[in-house]
């Protein structure tokens, strides 16, 4: 039975947005509406999230090849404040090690940073490198190149990257970079792709709470999936087999959720996600996930709002 909108959010906000998400934990949710009423859910959900000190970032399907897990950890990594999260995270990094980092928020000269703590700069450069190591290049939580990616990037803001280091691996990050020459200094050996795909999110969800993130709420609206690409006049359109792979990303998501930390991941589409007349695109076709998120046994007269998959009323965002 379909729920209204406050019905869903109310306790997707507090034991979710938060509580679970703030504190490591991952979860994925799909939310059928109608049409009309995709962007209000939409929103509602924005806004909820964003007033619980999460970041919001949607993914455009249009533009995205959803069936490709990589093209959307480019589209996550393009959406984020590297500047400010790599300042963040360096200047933790420089109080753990036990000196002081005199203009919290601000980019700050070795040099000055080593007169503010009476420390010559190789001798502070040297102690800041061992501590990187031991808190990034140990951390079994990332994957190797993405180690490498970090620590370039903390060491580019160390040395004010003299030698564009910091832009090169931003572009690998970001799906940009055409070969890996420019990234050669950091020694990273692949580029990001399906192989190593979900490594690289798991990656970025950890980095980001190293870095104080609270946690991403990444909003998908798969409406495009449903539709022919007769019904499409512009951007990505998607083959039943791109679809099924598509499915595929959110089953391997949903699979690995404890390892996603602080990411809560909500798929939103209209009612043809789940009418069986769609043979080739509706979720009855792709057992493996519908297996995860559909309930087989739902409580009288009313759906379970933490439930995996939940179905909102017609009209019912108020």
């Amino acid at each position: 039975m379909p729920i209204t909108l406050a019905s869903w959010l109310v306790p997707i906000d507090r034991e979710y947005l938060r509580g679970f998400i703030p504190d490591g934990g991952g979860a994925v949710r799909i939310v059928v509406a109608s049409e009309t009423d995709i962007p209000a859910v939409r929103d509602r959900i924005t806004e909820a999230a964003i007033d619980a000190g999460l970041s919001v970032i949607p993914i455009d399907t249009a533009a995205t090849r959803l069936h490709m897990l990589h093209f959307v950890v480019f589209a996550i990594a393009r959406a984020l404040d590297w500047d400010s999260l790599i300042q963040a995270r360096l200047e933790t990094l420089v109080e753990d090690a036990g000196f002081r980092w005199p203009e919290p928020g601000r980019r700050i000269p070795l040099a000055a940073l080593a007169e503010a703590n009476a420390v010559a700069p190789p001798l502070l450069r040297t102690r800041l490198q061992q501590h990187i190591t031991r808190a990034v290049w140990d951390d079994a939580a990332l994957a190797q190149d993405f180690r490498k990616a970090m620590i370039a990037l903390l060491d580019a803001r160390l040395s004010d990257d003299p030698d564009g280091t910091s832009g090169a691996v931003l572009d690998w990050l970001r799906g940009d970079l055409r070969g890996l020459r420019g990234v050669s200094d950091a020694q990273i050996g692949a580029r990001i792709g399906r192989n190593n795909a979900r490594a690289m999110l798991m990656s970025l969800c950890h980095w980001l709470r190293d870095c104080g993130h609270r946690g991403l709420v990444v909003l998908l609206d798969i409406n495009r999936l449903l539709r022919e690409r007769r019904e499409i006049s512009e951007g990505l359109a998607y083959s039943p087999a791109a679809v099924m792979d598509c499915y595929e990303v959110i089953r391997q998501v949903i699979d690995d959720t404890e390892h996603f930390e602080g990411l809560f991941l909500v798929a939103i589409g209209d009612a043809r996600l789940i009418n069986d007349d769609m043979p080739k695109r509706a979720l009855s076709q792709y057992a493996a996930l519908k297996m995860r998120v559909w309930d087989d046994v739902r409580p009288l007269g009313r759906d379970n709002p933490l439930a995996p998959l939940v179905i909102i009323a017609d009209g019912a965002t108020a």
